[in-house]
Order: structure tokens, then sequence, then C-alpha cells
């Protein structure tokens, strides 16, 4: 009996010829299975996708398993915090990652494009954030190194295509392999928490709100996630969203910005220290040089309302933009 093929099976059967790895292979036989027509004359050749889909991931199993104890993907930390960009597979992360920074992604159409960390510097006011984009991650698979990256990031980006039916499924299949390598996506993390799992600050990015039906996906978003993680509206093809976008990473960051004054000149407002929310006037001293906060005499500060060079005590709490003179 024939099988009728449509010509989009055999382009994206060209597609599979060139693919290399497991993580390549399984969503192009997935698409191959979608195209082709239920009948009788493709019941063998449906058999044969999915056995081969069942090999892939017993390939990728293996490989993630034997890659546990292989991990070589550190990436040193540059700027003032690094955020990594996690999502299913076309989600728009490289493309993000472009606009974001000065970093040149490959961006394609076509799934599993990003088979390597991309690193990228994000200018933020008078700051710059490490902007990492990483490999997809799908039900089958995960990069055996991604979730090491994942738990060494300041924060996380799990990206989201709201041009997509299926969102909901795509974003649950990446937390739960997430929480596979027991790592937990949450809005907040409080100091008096504890638990077993890691616990990483997340922003959940919808992107693509140009596409049709972006906006009734956002709401269904919305309902979903709204009150579990916070959650922002962008196109990163049209540049929708992302200023609002890089004020929501400072802000979840949880990082403010202080700036030391040389007594007896002005205050010059770059190269901020850039430290945790709720520290304190020894916790600047400190990141100047560990032995710093052992030796000051005492310290100066201005901010926008309050002080204006008066003396604070060194457990005096900073906020951001503050402005302090040191003397030891």
């Amino acid at each position: 009996m024939p099988t009728n093929l449509p010509p989009q099976y055999y382009r994206v059967e060209e597609r599979l010829r060139q693919a290399g790895s497991p993580q390549e292979k399984i969503p192009i036989l997935r698409e191959m299975l979608a195209i082709m027509p239920k009948h009788k004359g493709t019941d063998k050749l449906q058999a044969d996708l999915r056995a081969k889909i069942s090999r892939l991931r017993s390939e990728a199993l293996k490989r993630k398993q034997t890659g546990k104890s292989t991990y070589s993907h550190h990436i040193s930390k540059q700027g003032a915090a690094q955020v990594v960009l996690i999502g299913s597979p076309n989600v728009g992360k490289s493309e993000l990652l472009a606009k974001l920074t000065r970093a040149n992604p490959e961006i394609a159409s076509y799934p599993f494009s990003t088979t390597e960390p991309q690193v990228g510097i994000m200018p933020y006011e008078d700051i710059k954030i490490q902007m990492v984009d990483t490999p997809p991650v799908s039900e089958e698979f995960i990069e055996p190194y991604l979730p090491e990256i994942i738990k060494e990031a300041d924060l996380i980006l799990l990206m989201a295509d709201l041009g997509e039916e299926t969102v909901l499924e795509r974003i649950d299949e990446v937390i739960q392999k997430l929480s596979y390598f027991k790592i937990k996506l949450v809005r907040e993390i409080s100091e008096e928490e504890t638990s077993p799992l890691t616990l990483k600050k997340v922003i959940l990015v919808g992107n693509k709100n140009d596409r049709p039906d972006g906006e009734e996906r956002l709401r269904i978003l919305e309902e979903f996630y709204g009150e579990k993680l916070p959650l922002i509206s962008i196109s990163a093809r049209e540049n929708r969203g992302l200023e609002e976008l890089k004020k929501q990473i400072f802000k979840q960051l949880g990082i403010i910005r202080v700036y030391t004054k040389v007594p007896g000149k002005p205050v010059e407002l770059k190269n901020p220290l850039v430290l945790k929310k709720g520290s304190l006037i020894t916790d600047a001293a400190r990141a100047i040089h560990k032995d710093f906060a052992s030796r000051l005499r005492y310290t100066r500060m201005w901010d926008s309302n309050e002080f204006n060079g008066q003396k604070v005590e060194k457990d005096h709490p900073l906020k951001d933009r503050d402005i302090v003179e040191f003397h030891i």
C-alpha cells in the first residue's frame, strides 16, 4: 500500500540526515511523525520512527549518565552577575542574547541550533551583567553539564514561546527535567528556608508576543504561573519589552550599587561596588579589601534624601546608589 508522503516530509527527512547528536535527531523524528499521514500504508514507517526515537532516547540517557562525572563547561562569572537563559527548542534564546549583548550566536529556525553555551555582556545603566545562552532542554534530553551551569547562576531566564500552542507543556517539560536534578525555580529565596533542592531565582519570559494568539497565550501563562513566578512578555525580534526585561533582571538579582568617594574630592558615579541587598557599611568596606573593614575608623554617607555626608556606623544598612566615603 503506498505511503503517499507529503513533500514537507522529505524536506524534514533531509534535515535528519544532516543531524548529528541524539538531541538533534529526536525532535526531527517527532516532526516527521506529526507530518506523516496516518493510515495502513504508513503503519510500518510509523513503527520504525518510534523505534528510532526510543533508541536515541536510550543513547541520550547513557550520555547523560556518563557525563555526570565529566562536567567541563564551567563558565567564569564576569560583571555584576551571571544570568543563564534556558528553555525548550526554538523559544528565541539566541535571538534575545544577540539583542541584549554584542554576542553573535547562531540564530536559526530549526531546533537545537545552540549546541554549546554562548556568552555575552549586557550593559545595564552603569554596570554589566553576563548573559549565558544554553542548549535547549527537551522531554528527551538535557546536556549533562547544563544542570551545573544552572546551579552556579545568579538568575535564570526561563523562556517560553508565545507563538506555540503547546507553550504550557514545553514549560512543564523544562521544569520537570530540572526537578530530576533537584533544581527548583522560584520567585524568591528566603534565607531561613531549608530545602533538599537547589533553589534558583527565575524570571519567566514569554517571547514572541508579536505572533498570532501571543497575547492570549500570555494570559494563559499568567493564569498558571502569575502567582508562582515573575512573568514578563517580550518580542526579541521586534525589540518589544527589552528595556523592561533589563529592569526586571536587575530587580530580581537582588543587588545594589554603592559608590565610593575619595575624601576631599567630588564623587564619580561610575564603577560602583555591587553588593547584595541588605548589605552593610562593613560589607562595602570588605568588598574593597578583606582587611579594610578592620582598619576603618569611620564612614560618611550620602544618599538621595536623608544623608548628606553624615557619619554612619559600621552596621548601617546600604541602599542602591548610596555614596560612601571611608576613613581609615
